[in-house]
């Protein structure tokens, strides 16, 4: 009989260095790679609530598909929920005004008005009117669209960040709302796909109407003892108020039962 060995050959040691020096060319070279990419979706600064409400809006001129028509004649009539779009936008615009539109459609709240600005100078109020007539909106008569030669003290006196991105062709934004009062006071800056409750929130607070502050539901705010709704503007009792009251409602179930037990041992003493 005969028996053959295979030899394999020994793979090549690699030192804890070399191991090191590998390791840090791979890892610097996805760096280089998914650079671009994610400067091209990195999350833009968004806007400070703090620093910016109660600021007055700049009264700009906002050219409509119909008029030329200034801030001030639209918030002195109806409080105003703006946001800021553009018509050649790839990545968020189309649907976040998808989102207002669904959203404000559920909320019981009148009296408003929704101001679409294009934050791109190449748009035309022609421009804005074509993507009103794309969300087919059901209150048309409640939103305005258009554009202005003033979206840079707009979005200043906002906090609003735009910056042009190469890498996307087009402009880099946060999606969101702000509401404007009847005297034309930032009251409100909403960024991003919010709950229908905090954009009721903002459109009653518009109204002038008195917007308590109130737990939001969580895991440490299970037993409150009314539930505010921001969608109805109704307080409702809550599970904590039943909590609250329980030990005084067995107290007294217990007071019955004892006055229940004791009274028929004292008729039967007095019978004696």
């Amino acid at each position: 009989m005969f028996s053959s060995t295979i030899i394999l050959p020994k793979a090549p040691h690699c030192s804890v260095v070399a191991r090191y020096r590998l390791y840090s060319a791979a890892f610097i070279t996805c760096i280089i790679i998914l650079l671009p990419a994610a400067s091209a979706f990195a999350q833009p600064a968004l806007p400070d609530e703090n620093r910016y409400v109660y600021r007055k809006i700049p009264d700009i001129v906002v050219q409509t598909a119909q008029k030329e028509i200034r801030l001030s004649e639209i918030y002195t009539t109806h409080p105003v929920l703006l946001t800021m779009v553009y018509t050649r936008c790839p990545t968020i615009c189309y649907p976040y005004l998808q989102y207002l539109r669904n959203e404000l459609q559920n909320i019981r709240v009148d009296g408003y008005r929704v101001l679409v600005l294009s934050l791109d100078p190449r748009d035309t109020a022609e421009d804005m009117m074509r993507v009103a007539s794309a969300l087919d909106l059901p209150q048309p008569e409640r939103w305005l669209f258009g554009v202005t030669k003033e979206i840079a003290a707009l979005t200043q006196n906002l906090g609003f960040h735009i910056e042009w991105r190469e890498e996307i062709k087009g402009y880099d934004h946060p999606a969101m709302v702000a509401g404007i009062d009847r005297n034309g006071y930032l009251l409100r800056i909403l960024v991003g796909f919010q709950a229908t409750s905090r954009l009721a929130e903002v459109l009653r607070e518009m109204q002038g109407e008195f917007i308590p502050s109130y737990p939001l539901p969580g895991d440490n705010t299970i037993f409150r003892c009314f539930d505010y709704d921001p969608i109805t503007g109704k307080w409702r009792m809550g599970p904590g108020f039943l909590i609250l009251f329980t030990p005084a409602l067995l107290g007294l179930l217990a007071l019955s039962f004892m006055s229940m037990m004791i009274t028929p041992s004292t008729r039967e003493k007095r019978r004696s």
